[in-house]
């Protein structure tokens, strides 16, 4: 319907959440070109000193560089540190 607003949007309004989070979406923070970290992932695909590819459901996220090594992961979340040196999304 022109005009609604979708029930995203909505939810994510009332429960004063961020969209992305209420969609499910992953929250990707860069830190530098030695951090990254990641919410919402749903595991990892590849792995690699080089390259590491991750799940974020209809997405999948490549970092590259060298030295990249997994620090930390839960279901949830994770964090890879490194030289990073590109970050896809694909």
């Amino acid at each position: 319907m022109a005009g609604k607003e979708g029930w995203l949007a909505r939810a994510s309004r009332m429960l004063d959440l961020p969209g992305d989070v209420v969609a499910g979406l992953p929250r990707i923070e860069l830190i530098g070109s030695g951090e990254l970290r990641m919410e919402q992932h749903r595991g990892i695909l590849a792995y690699g000193p080089e390259e590491i590819h991750i799940s974020g459901g209809k997405l999948v996220i490549r970092v590259r560089g060298s030295g990249l090594e997994l620090r930390a992961m839960d279901p949830t979340q994770l964090l890879i540190t490194g030289q990073i040196t590109a970050v896809e999304l694909g």
